[in-house]
């Protein structure tokens, strides 16, 4: 669960946002929407622990942010990977398993064939072997997506995965994301600029309207909103 009282956004003491009070519950998807530059980003940021709040408090699964990463998972909207010309995308699943012995990753039957199983979730089994780098950019996001389930985050942070992506990777991705949701007891919280495509599959939206933020599960208030996204 993800409780916000009086919470404040910001970035070195400086608010962008006024206080505002939030509880979303496990196991849910919610969409997080709003103008650019409305602190959508830096509220993921915040429960990341990479921000700390102007004010107030957060708490994600009873705890404050930075002592809850275990349980987290994030997706950035650009993401540099520094990887052998020869990395398979199923090699980068399995070093990011956070089973580590002596040094080296420890990955024993049961790890192998969840990454394996990751993998068929998503639909990136066809080109698990074939190096990272040559894949497309719909096909690296289905083995981020992968990767960033394999130590069973029990919330997992989207910003923008559906940007740069041709028509039918959206769907295939969003389709990758209804079977998590359906499959894993996992929060979903989502940043994206087309939540039209994605509206009917969530339980409710996080709205940042200029310095305020509400929740609400009924479109018209986003459309009351003029939110170009929806």
């Amino acid at each position: 669960m993800i409780e916000c009282r009086n919470l404040v956004l910001g970035y070195k003491h400086k608010p962008i946002s006024k206080p505002f009070n939030l509880t979303l519950p496990n196991n849910k998807w919610f969409g997080i929407i709003g103008e650019n530059g409305c602190g959508k980003s830096t509220f993921m940021k915040t429960i990341l622990g990479n921000l700390k709040p102007v004010a107030g408090e957060l708490q994600i699964f009873g705890k404050k942010p930075g002592n809850s990463n275990n349980s987290i998972a994030y997706i950035p909207q650009e993401r540099e990977i520094n990887t052998s010309e020869y990395t398979s995308g199923l090699t980068l699943i399995e070093l990011s398993y956070n089973g580590w012995h002596f040094g080296i990753p420890f990955l024993n039957s049961n790890t192998k064939k969840k990454a394996l199983d990751l993998l068929d979730l998503v639909g990136a089994t066809k080109y698990m072997h074939r190096p990272f780098t040559t894949l497309s950019g719909g096909q690296k996001k289905r083995i981020y997506l992968a990767q960033a389930l394999i130590n069973q985050p029990k919330l997992l942070l989207l910003d923008e995965p559906l940007a740069d992506l041709d028509p039918e990777a959206k769907q295939h991705f969003i389709e990758a994301l209804n079977k998590i949701h359906k499959q894993h007891e996992l929060t979903l919280l989502i940043i994206s600029h087309d939540m039209h495509q994605i509206a009917m599959d969530l339980d409710g939206y996080i709205h940042f309207k200029h310095t305020q933020v509400h929740f609400c599960q009924e479109l018209p208030c986003i459309r009351e909103g003029a939110y170009v996204g929806i």
